[in-house]
C-alpha cells in the first residue's frame, strides 16, 4: 500500500509539472527515481500512462484517467494536514510569498518588522518577481500580485484596485512642451513598461463618452515600474504611472499630474491567490489580513 501511495503522488506531480525533470525537482528526489517509479507503476497496472521520447511527454488515455485519481489522492493528503494545522498551531513555520516586486519594495517590505512582531513564529520567505507565478512548481504558499484575471483551479482574493496617472517632471516640460489632449502624446518622449508577459505601450484614456486608445513611443523600455517612476522623476519622460508607486512626489513638485480631466482607464486589481484548501492554514490568512489592514489604513494607497 506504501509503494502505491508513492507511485500516485510521483505520477500526479509528473502530470502537473509535464516534465520528469521539473518532477524530481519539485518532489526532492532524482530523475532517474521518478522515471522509475512511473515505469513500476505502469508495470503493476499492466498499461501504459505516458508517452516518451527525449523532446516530448503526454499522457495516454489510460493516464489522464489515472491522473484524475492521484490528483484525488494528493488533495487529500493535504487537505488532511490543513485541516490538522489549523487545530493545531499553524501560526508557526515557514511562510513562502510571492509579491509583486515593485508593490513589495514599496509597500510590503517597510512593514515587515511589524508582521514578525505580531507573529514571531512565522519564518517570513519573500520572492519578488513580476512575472506570471506557478505556485505549485514555485512551491509558493501565496501569491499577491497585480493581474486581470486569476489562475483556474486557486482561490483569489480581491485586496484592491490600482489607479494611475500621467505625469512628467517640470524640467521634462519644460524643454518639451505640455501635452493637452492624448493626441499630444504621439510627440512625446513615452517611458513605457514591458516584460516577457506584457508590454504597455498603449495608453488608454476617456473623457465622458469619449475613449482614446493612443500607442506611444519612447526611447526607454523597462521591466521595472519603480524604474519608471525614477526615470519619470529625473526628466526622461511622460509616465504612465500606478499610483502605489508614488508617495509625496506631486505634492512636493518633484512631478506634474497631466490630463487632470481625463481619466485613465487602465485596470490593475490586486489579488492575493492561494492554493485551494479546505483547511486554510492560518499563518497564510495572517499575512493576507496583515496585507489588508494596510491598505484599508491607508499605509498602502493604490488610489490618489
Amino acid at each position: 500500500m506504501l509503494k502505491k501511495a508513492q507511485q500516485m503522488v510521483v505520477f500526479n506531480a509528473l502530470t502537473k509539472q509535464k516534465s520528469f525533470t521539473k518532477a524530481a525537482q519539485l518532489l526532492e528526489i532524482s530523475r532517474t527515481q521518478v522515471s522509475k517509479l512511473v515505469q513500476q507503476l505502469e508495470e503493476r497496472l499492466g498499461v501504459q500512462l505516458v508517452q516518451r521520447t527525449t523532446r516530448s511527454f503526454a499522457l495516454t488515455e489510460s493516464g489522464r484517467i489515472f491522473a484524475k485519481h492521484c490528483e484525488a489522492v494528493v488533495d487529500e493528503i493535504n487537505e488532511a494536514e490543513s485541516e490538522l494545522l489549523i487545530f493545531g498551531d499553524s501560526q508557526q513555520g515557514s511562510l513562502r510569498v510571492g509579491i509583486a516586486q515593485s508593490f513589495a519594495s514599496n509597500h510590503v517590505a517597510p512593514f515587515i518588522n511589524e508582521f514578525h512582531e505580531q507573529n514571531p513564529l512565522v519564518n517570513l520567505e519573500l520572492s519578488l518577481f513580476d512575472h506570471r507565478v506557478d505556485l505549485i512548481s514555485e512551491q509558493l504558499d501565496l501569491w499577491i500580485g497585480f493581474m486581470d484575471s486569476p489562475p483556474e483551479g486557486f482561490v483569489a482574493r480581491h485586496l484592491t484596485n490600482c489607479d494611475f496617472v500621467l505625469v512628467a517632471s517640470p524640467d521634462y516640460l519644460a524643454k518639451h512642451g505640455v501635452p493637452y489632449h492624448p493626441d499630444d502624446l504621439q510627440h512625446h518622449n513615452c517611458i513605457t513598461y514591458f516584460s516577457r508577459e506584457r508590454k504597455d505601450n498603449i495608453w488608454n484614456f476617456s473623457l465622458g463618452n469619449e475613449e482614446q486608445h493612443v500607442k506611444v513611443t519612447g526611447n526607454y523600455r523597462v521591466d521595472s515600474a519603480d524604474a519608471i517612476r525614477d526615470a519619470t522623476i529625473s526628466g526622461n519622460g511622460v509616465g504612465y504611472l500606478a499610483t502605489y508607486l508614488l508617495k509625496d512626489e506631486i505634492r512636493q513638485g518633484k512631478l506634474i499630474r497631466l490630463m487632470p480631466d481625463w481619466q485613465l482607464t487602465q485596470h490593475m486589481p490586486l489579488y492575493a491567490v492561494y492554493p485551494r484548501h479546505k483547511y486554510l492554514p492560518s499563518k497564510v490568512n495572517l499575512f493576507i489580513e496583515f496585507i489588508r489592514e494596510h491598505i484599508e489604513s491607508g499605509n498602502i494607497s493604490c488610489q490618489l
